[in-house]
């Protein structure tokens, strides 16, 4: 829920896949070749160096194994700050990995109302529920987007394959928010594309999904995800509720890449809302008998129970929308489709999905036409990690020559630029402070160091001027704060980059430090370009730009006001 991927606004979206477009190599019998190890010593120290280079604290590998092979388990690192070490059975947030659920759920439900097991009517003018009902329809007095024929025609499906052309507004719903505000907010936040034009990752389109399974299956989402799935695969140590997760005493501490420990980004009090994108928490023990159960169309090899209904599990793995056009020599390109992305690397067929947050990134990898599936899950958001260790486990149950050297000798020389002057604002700074608002997003007010009028802003400059210090740098003067509590953070630091442009930055501030470390630090989201538009002498606001790509707007042409994705009106 990640750059997965959050991805281009305040977190990484959530995901980011590795696939490709080779000739189709035949794969060995490890458990001939290799004793049924994969995790040798060679791979172990491969990964082992990853961590310690990339400041991740710990990992856990699951393998499941070709042809009836079994199980690996492999773990490397901590899962708390005494020490206790990461193995098969520590719990770890996944991300938007979660999203698989949330469609495959959305996909139980519908063939209950197709058997006439429903707990729940649909409303009148709904006479099938399927992947192309009409969101309107499902939810006629509350979804509305800034688009009137999106608005008309989404279907479920649109939601979940993130072709609605809403960007990643994840900085619009707060701690406090529901998933029925953020779906009533909807129609506050502009489009970057016409409907059906382009994917753009959203994962509030999965927040509204959870909230249709809330509406029309009698039970809460995190409670029909758990009886219908969870349950049903024996995955007693997994759980959409953080409490539960906790009581274990397995659930993993996260840290960020500069090896700070942080609090859990989703406590109970917020897990509902965001449980369809991002809500699922479990081991490398219990995430193998979802694999499996994937490797198998949606059935339980286990029980021969069908999970997921073969017409889901096979819209949910195919490509709906492209996400990426292009490929390389390793991979293909990359279709989407719910919950899901398919593709290829190095010639083998690859169904994948990554998840990102605070302290998490994780990794679930299909290899469908060879049997086999790894779940890889992090206590640190170190993506390309991740990443290089799948290719790597990859590689070699593919039997295939290592791309790990060649990767590692692609050392490119920065080229030399001018660089580039920073002209100052073109307003007095002061004209830059107070609050600003937006329909979707709400309030904040932007305080300077130079100007701090009142006790709120003395309160945020000294928060900033503590993590500041604590770094061994001065809290710039030409930039901007504010407390701001949004899901994804509780402050706003606007970087001046050039004249009236901004660097604009959710931030979460500890400035009392966490865990056994009292010294004062921040961890920072992505920045999204933003600006400020003075006119006649004054400042009137303050355009953010959150689209992947060259939006509908920008291609229109206007001022700030008119192309930014998000229109802050100074009050």
């Amino acid at each position: 829920m990640l750059p997965p991927l959050l991805l281009a606004f305040f977190i990484a979206a959530g995901f980011s896949f590795r696939l490709g477009a080779c000739t189709q190599v035949p794969l060995n019998d490890l458990r001939l070749e290799k004793g049924g190890k994969v995790v040798d010593a060679d791979l172990s120290s491969f990964i082992q160096n990853e961590l310690q280079t990339n400041n991740v604290t710990g990992l856990s590998l699951t393998i499941v194994l070709p042809n009836g092979g079994g199980v690996e388990y492999a773990a490397w690192g901590d899962r708390t700050e005494t020490g206790d070490p990461v193995t098969e059975e520590t719990i770890m947030h996944l991300g938007s990995c979660s999203k698989a659920f949330l469609s495959a759920s959305l996909g139980i439900l519908m063939q209950d109302f197709a058997d006439g097991k429903n707990q729940t009517a649909l409303p009148p003018s709904v006479r099938k529920f399927d992947w192309d009902t009409k969101v309107r329809d499902l939810l006629p007095d509350e979804w509305m987007t800034e688009d009137p024929f999106g608005t008309e025609k989404a279907t479920l499906k649109d939601l979940l394959a993130h072709r609605t052309g809403l960007p990643a507004h994840d900085g619009s719903y707060s701690p406090s928010d529901t998933p029925h505000n953020v779906v009533t907010k909807m129609r506050h936040l502009r489009a970057a594309y016409e409907f059906r034009e382009r994917y753009e990752y959203n994962n509030q389109m999965y927040v509204t999904g959870a909230y249709v399974v809330s509406k029309y299956s009698g039970l809460a989402y995190r409670d029909f995800a758990e009886a219908r799935i969870l349950r049903p695969l024996s995955m007693k140590s997994s759980t959409l509720y953080p409490d539960r997760a906790f009581a274990t005493g397995e659930f993993t501490e996260s840290w960020t890449t500069f090896r700070r420990r942080i609090a859990f980004f989703m406590p109970e009090s917020v897990a509902e809302l965001i449980a369809g994108a991002g809500g699922v928490m479990s081991s490398g023990e219990d995430m193998a008998k979802w694999v499996k159960t994937l490797l198998n169309s949606g059935v339980d090899p286990t029980t021969n129970r069908t999970i997921i209904p073969r017409a889901t599990f096979d819209l949910a793995t195919s490509a709906i929308t492209i996400a990426a056009d292009r490929g390389s020599n390793l991979t293909s390109i990359l279709g989407y489709g719910l919950g899901w992305g398919r593709s290829t690397y190095r010639g083998h067929e690859l169904v994948s999905h990554n998840g990102g947050a605070p302290g998490v990134a994780t990794i679930v990898d299909l290899y469908p036409n060879d049997g086999f599936g790894l779940i890889i899950l992090a206590n640190t958001a170190v993506h390309t990690v991740t990443r290089r260790v799948a290719s790597a486990v990859a590689d070699r149950i593919l039997g295939l020559p290592s791309v790990r050297s060649s990767e590692e000798a692609k050392v490119e020389t920065p080229a030399q630029t001018e660089a580039t002057p920073v002209e100052p604002p073109t307003n007095v700074l002061a004209g830059f402070t107070g609050t600003y608002s937006d329909p979707g997003y709400g309030n904040f007010t932007l305080c300077s160091p130079l100007f701090p009028t009142s006790a709120e802003c003395l309160a945020v400059v000294r928060d900033f001027r503590f993590v500041d210090s604590a770094a061994g740098r001065a809290t710039d003067t030409s930039d901007l704060y504010a407390a701001w509590p949004r899901f994804w953070g509780t402050h706003l630091r606007l970087e001046h980059v050039t004249g009236n442009k901004y660097a604009f930055k959710l931030s979460t501030l500890y400035p009392d430090g966490y865990g056994l470390n009292g010294m004062p630090f921040e961890d920072l989201s992505n920045a999204a370009p933003a600006e400020f538009v003075v006119e006649d002498g004054a400042v009137v606001g303050l355009g953010v730009f959150v689209a992947l790509k060259e939006s509908w707007r920008m291609k229109e042409g206007g001022n700030v006001r008119d192309i930014a994705d998000v229109w802050f009106k100074k009050l």
